[in-house]
C-alpha cells in the first residue's frame, strides 16, 4: 500500500518540477523581451528606423508578452478558447484604438 503512495508522490513531484521549469523558462523569455523593449528606444535614438516601426515593434512585443502572461501565469492555456479570447480581444481593440489615435493626432509619424 505504501509503495503505491510513493509512486503517486513521485509522479506529482515530477509534474511539479516540470511545471516549475516551464515557469522559469517563461520568466526568462519575458525578461529578454522586456530587455528588448527597453533597448529599442535607446538604440533608435540615432533614428535607425522610423518611429512607426519602433512603435509597431513595441506594441507587438507588448501584445505577445501580455498573451504569454495570460496563457501561462493566468492558466488560460488549458481552459476553453473562449476565456483566452475574452482577454485577448480587448487588448487587440485597445491596440487598434492606439494606432488610430496616433494616426489622427500625430500624422507626421505616419
Amino acid at each position: 500500500m505504501a509503495h503505491g503512495h510513493d509512486e503517486h508522490a513521485s509522479i506529482e513531484h515530477e509534474a511539479h518540477h516540470s511545471h516549475a521549469k516551464l515557469y522559469v523558462i517563461i520568466f526568462f523569455v519575458l525578461l529578454v523581451m522586456t530587455g528588448i523593449e527597453i533597448a529599442i528606444p535607446i538604440i533608435n535614438k540615432a533614428e535607425i528606423v522610423v518611429k512607426q516601426v519602433e512603435v509597431a515593434l513595441l506594441l507587438g512585443l507588448m501584445t505577445i508578452k501580455g498573451a504569454i502572461v495570460m496563457m501561462f501565469y493566468m492558466h488560460l492555456k488549458g481552459d476553453r478558447r473562449m476565456f483566452g479570447t475574452l482577454f485577448v480581444f480587448p487588448i487587440v481593440c485597445v491596440l487598434l484604438m492606439m494606432l488610430g489615435f496616433f494616426a489622427l493626432f500625430q500624422p507626421e509619424l505616419w
